[in-house]
């Protein structure tokens, strides 16, 4: 019993105690999404005329009632964790105050039993009795061993007792701590439910802009088509140039050398893993592939990659070691720069200071450019960012490391 409880108790010390790490370390990197969230909705709503602004913001507030909604429900799998392992703890007291009260009544009934047979005189006759002084001895002894004995079990029970006593008031307070926690989230979504309602707002705003909404969409969707074809061409033309070299190329497969290879197969074993490719906090305003938006039936996006709003003076970063393959730029995107990573490729675009040329080798998080900010926007920095594998369009957000 004394094992099997001691095992306990350790177990939940160590539950809790990784609990509560675990919900710190969910709790900050909440707070560092809302905050970046936040800061990016302040910075689009400076200008609010903007519709492809206001559509960047019901993106991001749609992001932040998910991310709260998360955070929520691992708040509520916490609390349950800790109210099962009270439960299994209430258990072991209760089953440990029945053994403490049983050797409790047996260590009276014992101690009854040797005072009524024996009082201090019978004690006495009982150890001088003996047949002779060893015996005497061992007598007085098994009557002072056994009493003690009977007093430490006693004790044993009660420390055993204390510490459980113990747990169990430490993981009521981290219950109570945790349910303050879903309160104070469930406040959280009260919170966004008005951001929902500010959302709302969006919605009929734009619906009033329908047809220049439209017409923005439209323009920006030529400026994708346009970048993306530039993409493919040149993706296009260093597969038939490795082609020539390597004799193994298509126009739709690189021919890598051995170290390319290496090198490839390096990136792609970092997929989650690889920086933010910008220099200070950013918050993803547009998602990779077809974006359906469920209050406006009409709007319809789907991006190649990711769009990334951050702050003015931000710079374009490497988010692996590879080769500057091209620099380029085209009709609305200002500057864009490419890296191969073997048959990986990473795009950075709408730079306005470019840092490297074509043919440069670079490292993680080395610098590539300034990324341009709009001064009609109230100096909004965006970078569209993108990541191929020959000429296959992958989802950045399934490679990079989470922001």
């Amino acid at each position: 019993m004394k094992r099997s409880l001691l095992i306990l108790v350790l177990l939940i010390f160590s539950l809790t105690t990784m609990s509560a790490q675990d919900i710190a370390d969910v709790r900050r990197q909440y707070q560092e999404t809302l905050k970046r969230i936040e800061e990016t909705d302040k910075a689009l709503n400076a200008n609010e005329k903007s519709v492809k602004n206001q559509l960047y913001r019901y993106n991001i507030i749609n992001d932040q009632v998910k991310e709260s909604q998360k955070y929520l429900n691992r708040l509520n799998a916490e609390y349950n964790k800790t109210r099962s392992a009270i439960n299994e703890l209430n258990k072991e007291i209760k089953a440990l105050n029945a053994e403490l009260e049983k050797r409790q009544e047996q260590y009276a009934k014992m101690v009854r039993q040797l005072y009524i047979r024996l009082n201090d005189n019978d004690k006495l006759m009982f150890i001088f009795s003996a047949d002779d002084l060893s015996q005497s001895w061992r007598r007085m002894r098994y009557l002072n061993d056994y009493a003690k004995y009977q007093r430490q079990q006693a004790e044993v029970i009660k420390e055993k007792q204390a510490e459980i006593e113990t747990a169990k008031a430490d993981l009521e307070s981290k219950r109570k701590e945790q349910a303050e926690l879903v309160a104070e989230q469930t406040a959280e979504q009260n919170r966004l439910k008005k951001e929902r309602s500010k959302q709302n707002s969006i919605v009929q705003n734009l619906k009033k802009k329908r047809s220049s909404l439209q017409a923005e969409l439209k323009k920006e969707k030529q400026k994708a088509d346009r970048l993306n074809k530039k993409i493919e061409e040149i993706i296009a033309a260093e597969n038939k140039q490795s082609s020539a070299a390597g004799s193994s190329g298509t126009a739709s497969a690189y021919a890598m050398s051995v170290d390319e290879k290496k090198l490839a197969a390096e990136f792609g074993n970092n997929k989650g893993k690889l920086p933010f490719p910008v220099s200070q906090a950013g918050t993803i305003v547009v998602h990779f592939g077809e974006q359906k938006h469920k209050d406006m039936k009409y709007v319809q996006t789907n991006s190649s990659g990711i769009d990334i709003q951050t702050k003015p003076g931000a710079e374009a970063r490497a988010i692996f070691k590879g080769t500057v393959s091209k620099v380029f730029s085209v009709q609305g995107t200002n500057f864009s720069i490419i890296v191969r990573h073997g048959n990986y490729l990473s795009v950075y675009s709408n730079l306005e200071k470019v840092s490297v040329k074509a043919g440069q080798t670079v490292k993680i998080g080395d610098k590539l450019g300034t990324i341009y900010s709009d001064p009609d926007q109230n100096n909004l920095t965006i970078m569209h960012f993108q990541i191929w594998k020959d000429l296959q369009k992958l989802d950045p957000e399934l490679w990079l490391k989470k922001n």
